[in-house]
């Protein structure tokens, strides 16, 4: 997918719960997105949706980008819907904040009764499609207990990315720092890597007591943290079906990443697995005169 660089509406990508999808497009002309999506084992056996959800969203320019990825839960009722329905929400609310704050504590509070108010409008949503009719009657009696009582479940990951413009008397010198916001509930985790080795990572590996469910809204605590570094060279967020090569994910090419999939698909407690990974070219420090300039 080719971006043209003159036209100012925001890149979407997002994966498809429906199928398999491994694609890699530039959001602008410093930032590429590298986005995996596979299904379980068993989940395409069956031809059974992804309970997992990725989505990026690039504004012109590099200037700000969201993101967020879900896991649905599986022993929910229908965790892909879940996951798909609140990305869309969250990615929303990424979009539509003014400026990142510099501590997360406000963000928080505004947060917290959006989760509410979607887990409403999405238990609303879940109850208007019908239970197959075809299925068993103690079957159909399950499901709707699960469905009444649980709703459809995810865990997420979510955020955003500022860049920062510092003021100088001389244009050529003007440079970017970057803000960034992460938000999260349950195991999906995230790395982000800076000046060096460094690296800071987010999420609750292991732990998804934290999560969102349509029937309850938040069940546990959704965290978030705000950082603001001199430049960043790489965002990955993966979910736990890639946990066994979580370490490995930064460093993978295309195909040793392909490979190591599908030596996991060959497991029997293969999971679906979900991978978004955030490269930039250049330090986001460069002036957009400097990355015109780039041949």
């Amino acid at each position: 997918m080719e971006r043209n660089y003159d036209d100012s509406s925001p890149l979407t990508l997002e994966s498809n719960q429906c199928v398999d999808t491994f694609v890699q497009i530039s959001l602008d002309q410093s930032v590429t997105a590298r986005l995996l999506s596979f299904r379980c084992q068993e989940a395409q056996a069956q031809s059974l949706p992804c309970q997992d959800y990725a989505t990026v969203m690039s504004q012109p320019e590099g200037a700000s980008i969201c993101f967020c990825v879900c896991d649905g839960v599986g022993s929910s009722y229908k965790g892909d819907f879940a996951a798909a329905y609140l990305a869309k929400c969250l990615l929303g609310w990424l979009q539509k904040l003014a400026v990142l704050p510099h501590t997360s504590t406000k963000l928080l509070k505004t947060l917290r009764p959006y989760l509410d108010q979607w887990a409403h409008e999405a238990q609303m949503a879940l109850l208007a499609q019908p239970i197959p009719p075809e299925l068993p009657a103690l079957v159909q009696e399950v499901l709707t207990d699960v469905r009444n009582t649980y709703g459809s479940e995810t865990v997420f990951l979510c955020g955003r990315i500022d860049a920062i413009k510092t003021r100088s008397p001389h244009l050529l010198s003007r440079t970017k720092r970057v803000r960034v916001l992460f938000c999260w509930m349950g195991n999906v985790n995230g790395q982000v890597f800076t000046t060096g080795n460094r690296s800071v990572a987010t999420g609750e590996k292991g732990n998804d007591y934290n999560r969102w469910s349509t029937a309850r809204g938040r069940h546990g605590v959704v965290k978030a943290r705000i950082f603001t570094f001199d430049t960043i060279k790489r965002l990955t967020i993966h979910t736990d079906g890639l946990d066994r090569i979580a370490d490995e994910l930064a460093d993978l090419s295309d195909e040793a990443l392909q490979t190591r999939v599908q030596q996991l698909l060959a497991l029997p407690t293969s999971d679906d697995m979900t991978l978004l990974d955030l490269r930039w070219q250049h330090p986001p420090s460069q002036s957009r005169q400097a990355r015109q300039k780039r041949p």
